[in-house]
């Protein structure tokens, strides 16, 4: 098998089983990974690796009937190839809702990338189930009964509660005597969260107006520009122009997200870049993210990447 794509430097190929706990001690990559499989017909991955070195990983695709799966970064960036051809990229504002049936799909990693990676995928019939034997429309395209050749794949922004439930299958709910019963019902609320996010019938960008479009992207400006500043939505909207339910409106519409989570996402989105560099204190990284206390900060960090400003920051330091 071809260790490159075409037109690209030459990389290291991995092919990695999914089979259970495990370290991950395999050329390029430094780790731990885990797989969960449910009485429900749900499995639940949760990853987090260290890429030594630009490489593609290979994965086997467990199912041998139809299925959905999700994928999303809690941390870090990727890419994930399907075998046809099509390309995603994975990162911390982007999840993928997909079903894979041929085996050969490829994770392309990034030298001195960090990963935190978590999937929930499920059997269809069971799925069907829970759904009173009907799935949402929008899912008609997983729904072929046969087995084999389907490749579907469709990336969009998670909600801040899918970030939210992505770092909850991290912190303490994965210690414990009941840490499976507790992963397992994280790992339900996360596939559901993610397929509504998928079926949302309310997003529709047609309905914002040209001028309306022109101020969202002002303000989306304004807010990267200004992450220590008030950016409550009353300030926001005084500046856009119109009212806050409406401005409101338009970034739920547009980005799936109220403001004050798109607001939220920036901030940790840039102390991340911040801390990652290694070059500001926690305090500092607090400060210029619009936080005055630093636990709430250390609190809000922690729920969006599953670890403390402060492990980040002592990584980047001895990296």
């Amino acid at each position: 098998m071809d260790n490159h794509d075409n037109n690209e430097t030459p990389s290291r190929l991995v092919v990695a089983h999914m089979n259970g706990g495990q370290a991950i001690d395999l050329p390029g990559i430094r780790g731990r990974m885990e797989r969960l499989e449910f009485a429900s017909g749900m499995v639940l991955y949760r990853m987090e690796y260290e890429a030594l070195d630009d490489c593609h990983v290979q994965v086997q695709n467990s199912f041998s009937e139809p299925w959905i799966g999700s994928a999303m970064h809690l941390q870090g960036r990727s890419e994930l190839s399907h075998p046809n051809g099509n390309t995603f990229s994975l990162t911390s504002d982007s999840a993928l809702l997909m079903r894979v049936d041929p085996s050969g799909s490829r994770f392309r990693l990034f030298k001195g990338q960090l990963i935190r990676h978590v999937g929930v995928a499920s059997t269809l019939a069971p799925l069907l189930e829970r759904f009173d034997g009907k799935l949402p429309e929008k899912l008609s395209l997983f729904r072929d009964k046969k087995f084999g050749d389907i490749q579907i794949g469709q990336s969009f922004s998670p909600s801040s509660r899918l970030r939210q439930l992505g770092g909850n299958l991290f912190d303490h709910n994965a210690r414990g005597s009941a840490r499976k019963l507790k992963l397992e019902g994280i790992a339900n609320l996360f596939l559901a969260e993610i397929i509504e996010l998928f079926c949302d019938d309310d997003f529709n960008e047609d309905r914002i107006i040209v001028w309306e479009n022109q101020a969202l992207t002002d303000i989306t400006l304004h807010i990267e520009n200004h992450l220590g500043g008030d950016l409550s939505i009353a300030r926001l909207a005084n500046q856009a122009g119109m009212t806050e339910n409406r401005l409101d409106q338009l970034f739920r519409q547009k980005f799936h997200l109220s403001c004050a989570e798109y607001v939220r996402n920036e901030r940790m989105a840039a102390a991340n870049r911040w801390l990652e560099k290694g070059e500001l204190s926690v305090k500092e990284v607090s400060e210029k993210t619009g936080y005055r206390h630093v636990s709430n900060f250390s609190r809000a960090y922690r729920a969006r990447f599953g670890e403390t400003p402060a492990r980040t920051l002592r990584r980047a330091s001895n990296g």
